[in-house]
Parts: structure tokens; C-alpha cells; sequence
């Protein structure tokens, strides 16, 4: 009887060491009613492309977890390509009004079957609760695995990359082929990815990115899904720089490798030539990026206090046993609405 008596009094005083944040519940998430969302600008196009976190992504399966989020936005009247992405750990309130991470929607709200789980039915539930966090009015997406985005990538002729020591060290010991990137890595610079050493890039998270300066004149470096997420912006704006010179007869033979190497689209066969012809008007346009949640305003430390106040983009966040990060979405939507339509915004200046 002592020791049961010891062990709820030791996990009593664990408990009330425990931070606020994960001690208590979220706070309420803001949403937008998806009749009070803004109309999408004329002018401007909305393509989400949607990774699986899997070599060979088989929707009908359980476990399908969406890690890379990634908006393609391109303004045909200011001549811009913009690319913004979703951290997968950010909470958010699901459309059945439960509370969970942005990258297990497609996976819990897909309807059970005898044969599984029909997880296109939670695509579009995906898509719905990004507009209804960021006042959005995506439509049109694509569902890509590594191993598509790897054979997309060969299809393009690779990519250039500019990698840190640090980089460098990870992927050697990742052990990528040597004859994977031109020349071999040796240390940190600039290198010729195959799609497969890309992939592997893209996926680094033990390592953060090199620095970049902010418009603010701030210096950051990112790390964990934060460094993933910049990565995949490295990686794509490297395939739109090495694009800017192609013809429309090999843009037409690139756009068959990407409807080959596609889980699941809602987009038409018309959908996609519009999207080519769009893609061919931008080629050789600067394409600038941002993240969601945007970094924390400068001075303010990362505590609940902060957060509760809206003084803070994110709070990071333990909830039903995962790792999380609380967004401050009135904050974020603001940022992004300035950014997709502030036509002289830079985010980022590599």
C-alpha cells in the first residue's frame, strides 16, 4: 500500500512540473466556414501537391500519413510562382471537429471498407481543411510518393544543389550511391542530384539547412520538419530554374511522366495542358517561398503565456500522445494572404 501510495504522489509532483502547454488542452483553433472563405483573385491558380510519406503509396491501405504539403500558387497578371508549405505536425481541427495533426487527416477520414481503407475520400477533406485554416480556395491537387517525385525528378535531368558540410556528412553516411550526384560529395557546395539522392535531401531532418536571410534582415537555418520543409522548396525551385529554358514539345513529354507517376489527381487531362501552358508563360519567373507557421516574431519566447496572448506564430505542443505544434492561424493567414498578394513580397533571399 505505501509504494501504490509513493508512485501516485511521485506521479502527481511529475505531473505539476509538466510545462502549461502540455499540461492543458489547446486553445481553440481558429477555422474559417468554408461559404466565408475569399474567393481566389483572378488571375491566380491554386495546385496542391500532396507527398505520401511511403516508396510505393497504396491508398486502399492503412497508415497513409501526408509529411509533404505543398501549395504551388502562380499569379499569371503579376507574373509570380509562389510555393508554400505545411509543416506535418501543425494542429488542427479536423472536419468531423476533432482536434489531430494536418498530416493524418487522409488516413483517419478516409471511410473503413471490407478491402481496406478507400483513402481518396480523405484527400478532398485535406485539401477542405487547409482552406478553412488559411482562407484559401484550393481546388486542384496532385498525390505523389517518394518514388514518383524521384522518377519526376530523373525525368527532368536532376537537379543542382547547394549543400553545407554538415549536409554533406549526413548523406554520405547515408550511404547514397556514389555515381548519385555530380561529382561524387565530397564536403559542402554545389552538386548535380539524381532523383533518388534528391528524394534523400529532401528528407533530411537530423541536419539543419544552411542559413538564409528573411526580408525582415533576420538570419535563420531551419531544423527537423522545418529543414524538410525548405528542402522541398530547394528541390522544386531547382526544377522550375532547370525548366525555364524547355520546349513545349519536351514540356508535353514531361507532363506524361507526371501522370504516370501520380497516386491519385482530380485534375483532367484539360486541367493539366491549362497547367502546362501556365507552367510554359512562367518559365525563367524567380519562384519565392514561404513556410506555415511563419517563424516567431523576433523577442518573443516561445511560452503559453506568449501563445494565449497571440504574440506567438506557434507553440510546440503535446497533444493525445503526439508531438504537435499549436498555430496561431489568425496570424498565419495574415502573413499568407500578404504574401500571395502583395505582389513586391520576398520571403525569402537565398
Amino acid at each position: 500500500m505505501k509504494r501504490v501510495l509513493s508512485l501516485l504522489l511521485t506521479t502527481a509532483l511529475l505531473l505539476s512540473l509538466l510545462p502549461a502547454a502540455l499540461a492543458e488542452d489547446p486553445a481553440p483553433i481558429s477555422v474559417i466556414p468554408k461559404d466565408q472563405i475569399t474567393p481566389t483573385l483572378k488571375g491566380i491558380h491554386h495546385y496542391m501537391l500532396i507527398c505520401v510519406d511511403s516508396w510505393a503509396a497504396d491508398l486502399t491501405k492503412e497508415g497513409n500519413h501526408t509529411d509533404g504539403l505543398m501549395l504551388v500558387t502562380v499569379d499569371e497578371i503579376a507574373h509570380r510562382v509562389m510555393l508554400t508549405s505545411f509543416i506535418r505536425d501543425m494542429l488542427i481541427q479536423r472536419p468531423d471537429g476533432k482536434y489531430g495533426r494536418i498530416n493524418n487527416i487522409v488516413d483517419l477520414m478516409s471511410p473503413k471498407t471490407k478491402t481496406g481503407i478507400d483513402g481518396k475520400a480523405g484527400i478532398p477533406l485535406l485539401i477542405e481543411t487547409i482552406n478553412t485554416h488559411f482562407d484559401l480556395e484550393i481546388e486542384k491537387f496532385i498525390v505523389v510518393d517518394f518514388k514518383q517525385v524521384e522518377n519526376i525528378i530523373n525525368a527532368v535531368g536532376g537537379v543542382d544543389i547547394t549543400i553545407t558540410d554538415r549536409e554533406a556528412n549526413y548523406l554520405r553516411n547515408y550511404s547514397i550511391s556514389s555515381t548519385s550526384t555530380t561529382p561524387s560529395i565530397s564536403g559542402g557546395g554545389t552538386y548535380h542530384f539524381s532523383g533518388h539522392a534528391a528524394v534523400i535531401y529532401m528528407r533530411i531532418r537530423k541536419v539543419h539547412t544552411a542559413e538564409y536571410v528573411h526580408a525582415d534582415g533576420r538570419v535563420f537555418y531551419d531544423t527537423q520538419d522545418y529543414g524538410r520543409t525548405y528542402r522541398d522548396r530547394v528541390v522544386v525551385s531547382s526544377i522550375a530554374e532547370s525548366l525555364k529554358d524547355i520546349s513545349y514539345e519536351d514540356a508535353l513529354k514531361l507532363l506524361d511522366v507526371i501522370i504516370t507517376n501520380t497516386v491519385y489527381t482530380n485534375m483532367s487531362t484539360d486541367d493539366m495542358l491549362s497547367a502546362l501552358d501556365l507552367a510554359m508563360e512562367m518559365r525563367g519567373v524567380p519562384v519565392e517561398h514561404i513556410r506555415m507557421p511563419i517563424d516567431n516574431p523576433e523577442g518573443n519566447s516561445p511560452t503559453a503565456e506568449n501563445f494565449n496572448k497571440g504574440r506567438l506564430s506557434y507553440l510546440e505542443f503535446a497533444y493525445a500522445g503526439m508531438a504537435t505544434k499549436e498555430v496561431n492561424f489568425e496570424m498565419n493567414r495574415e502573413a499568407l494572404q500578404r504574401f500571395l498578394y502583395d505582389s513586391f513580397v520576398v520571403v525569402d533571399d537565398e
